[in-house]
């Protein structure tokens, strides 16, 4: 009996990107380096957190002192445009609404810094619409670690049997796996079918509708 419905951010629910790559794209000219990433170059660095994104944006040649010092500077512009361009993928809300109507559980679990993973999906979706936001934090392990889908499996009761992972990312599929929830790639997000179907989730969907169709047949 599937009791949670627990979720990716970017890439998943909401569109992120250009916001994301505007942020990265400040910072590491902030830092002096002038490479010009496309944005299709930036939605790849995307999935493992902020500072991997940032690493990724510096070509891999800045230090660990350097990141951590970019990291502040990313966090505080990323702070500032956060919701100036991001927006729920079309069907979303309706597929959301619908697993709320069934009584199933509804989480978050992102590598977006927590504060501003709860910012957005507050502003988007509305206070208190998800039932557990789960942000990663500098000193918790971020995904595909099992931390934080079990701090939010903990904080609403339920078991990883009992739960559906939503995610754009092999990152998503391997986070699911290990809770033992069922995991489902999206290919709207920020990765390729081939590399979501080399990942080996449990089902592959191509629009946000077919969530709703999901547990329709499941439910």
């Amino acid at each position: 009996m599937i009791k949670c419905a627990m979720f990716d951010l970017d890439g998943t629910l909401v569109n992120t990107i250009d916001d994301l790559a505007r942020a990265a794209d400040y910072t590491i000219k902030k830092f002096g380096f002038n490479r010009d990433w496309s944005k299709e170059e930036y939605t790849s660095f995307v999935g493992n957190g902020a500072k991997l994104l940032l690493k990724r944006a510096f070509d891999n040649t800045a230090s660990e002192e350097m990141l951590d010092s970019a990291l502040e500077v990313f966090k505080k512009k990323y702070e500032i445009i956060l919701l100036d361009n991001a927006y729920a993928y079309d069907n979303v809300k309706t597929s959301l609404d619908y697993i709320k109507n069934k009584g199933i559980k509804l989480a978050v679990v992102t590598n977006k810094p927590s504060v501003a993973a709860t910012k957005m999906v507050e502003t988007v979706f509305g206070k208190d619409y998800f039932d557990v936001i789960v942000g990663a934090t500098e000193d918790t392990p971020k995904k595909p670690d099992p931390y934080m889908p079990n701090k939010a499996l903990r904080a609403l009761g339920v078991r990883g049997e009992e739960t559906v992972y939503f995610g754009d990312s092999d990152v998503d599929v391997k986070t699911a796996r290990s809770v033992n929830a069922y995991a489902v790639a999206c290919s709207w997000g920020f990765r390729s079918i081939e590399s979501l179907e080399k990942a080996k989730p449990d089902s592959l969907i191509s629009n946000p509708s077919e969530i709703q169709i999901f547990f329709e047949k499941n439910c």
